[in-house]
């Protein structure tokens, strides 16, 4: 009889483990399966008429070559962002300025039924996107290549119907970020070569780092605590225009990132954010002297001195190397090399550069509280200062000063 209690308590032990495995697996995140598709056609009629989804599909049964791979990563860092717009079109009607993708204009979805999950829900998915992304494009990084892409026949699937919308087309999403170009001057063709791949491979890393210190975060609880207290608020009776900001939601705003920022990040994904931020720093020192190099003139993503852009874009030679400079302050700063200015440290008038600052770099690998008052009073940041060389705006303010307007829409392209 104990026998066979046994046997049948082990038998339930071991399909109850075995259903937690399952359970954990399935949570785990996932690239997105991609279907085989024999869709041999050129990429920009695939992208055009059946959109990105079965341009990955497509470009992922074909043999990779350095321009098959770049085109494959280009379609999956777009994919990133198409992800991120679809959740916040379905989930939210408002944007989150400092996040790519989660700021651009969006048309009123009636049928939008807000989720507090949005966020960590855009960023998981794009994470996937970009990790695929990622993985595609070392190929095109290690090889030479060239291939042009007409960006008029690009669109993101945003409200998830199958079929094109003209707001959903690549060229007014993007002019609605700012960043539209002079297509009467140009045939909407772009050719992108060896170079391009670093700087999209910077671009991939950038916003992988973004979303990774995000999710570390945990956005969700505080975006769910402000959201209920919204309703409740809202069912007591109207609410008065904010005498400060004259919009709620910029209330709502800032006290879901105050009570986001409560507590310890997950160490793992600031470690991971920061391993993002060096290597989109190493690629894009390595595509700048590939970029400055190039003797072409031929529709030209991102053009040196010599060379012309659809975008309107003009880098000199004087941009490209202040440029430089602000990439290296910001790898000395991800090393630890350079340390960050913290405002009660004190500093020697004598010698300005050198003093007591924050250590980045332990500071995401290790993280500690995040609590602002804590932040900004000293006792989170306290483990992480050491005294040594300290950041300036030197490199930056030089590089803006050389731009003029037009600094930080040249900075997002350059990344």
């Amino acid at each position: 009889m104990m026998v066979q209690y046994r046997e049948n308590l082990g038998g339930i032990v071991r399909s109850l483990l075995a259903a937690l495995l399952l359970l954990v697996a399935g949570c785990q995140p996932r690239a997105p399966a991609i279907p085989a598709d024999s869709d041999t056609r050129p990429i920009g009629e695939i992208l055009a008429e059946r959109g990105l989804a079965a341009a990955d599909a497509a470009l992922a049964a074909r043999q990779q070559s350095p321009e098959t791979a770049f085109q494959l990563g280009g379609v999956r860092f777009l994919r990133a962002f198409e992800t991120m717009l679809q959740t916040r079109y379905a989930s939210f009607d408002g944007d989150v300025g400092f996040l790519p993708g989660m700021r651009t204009p969006l048309p009123t979805n009636p049928d939008a039924k807000f989720d507090p999950a949005f966020l960590e829900n855009a960023l998981t998915s794009a994470l996937m996107h970009l990790k695929g992304a990622e993985a595609a494009l070392a190929p095109a990084v290690n090889g030479e290549f060239a291939t042009s892409l007409p960006l008029k026949s690009i669109w993101l699937d945003v409200d998830r119907d199958g079929k094109r919308g003209d707001w959903e087309s690549l060229d007014v999403l993007l002019a609605g970020m700012g960043a539209s170009a002079d297509w009467s001057q140009s045939d909407g063709t772009v050719r992108f070569d060896t170079a391009d791949a670093e700087w999209l491979a910077a671009y991939v890393h950038m916003l992988s780092g973004m979303s990774e210190f995000v999710l570390s975060l945990d956005p969700t609880p505080a975006i769910r605590t402000v959201y209920e207290g919204r309703v409740r608020l809202e069912r007591a009776g109207s609410l008065a225009p904010d005498p400060i900001f004259g919009d709620d939601d910029v209330i709502d705003q800032i006290a879901s990132v105050l009570l986001t920022l409560e507590g310890k990040p997950d160490a793992a994904r600031t470690r991971s954010a920061l391993e993002h931020f060096r290597q989109m720093i190493a690629h894009n020192r390595k595509f700048w002297p590939e970029m400055m190099a190039e003797t072409d003139n031929d529709h030209e993503w991102l053009p040196n001195p010599k060379q012309t852009s659809p975008f309107g874009v003009v880098i000199t030679d004087e941009v490209g190397s202040s440029w430089q400079e602000v990439l290296a302050e910001i790898d000395d700063i991800l090393a630890g090399r350079t340390l960050i200015p913290y405002w009660r440290a004190s500093y020697s008038f004598d010698t300005p550069e050198r003093g007591v600052g924050i250590n980045l770099r332990k500071m995401l690998s290790d993280p500690g509280d995040m609590n602002l008052v804590l932040l900004i009073h000293g006792a989170a940041v306290a483990p992480y200062l050491e005294t040594g060389r300290l950041a300036t705006m030197d490199a930056w303010n030089r590089f803006t000063a050389m731009t003029q307007s037009d600094g930080l829409l040249i900075a997002l392209l350059l990344n």
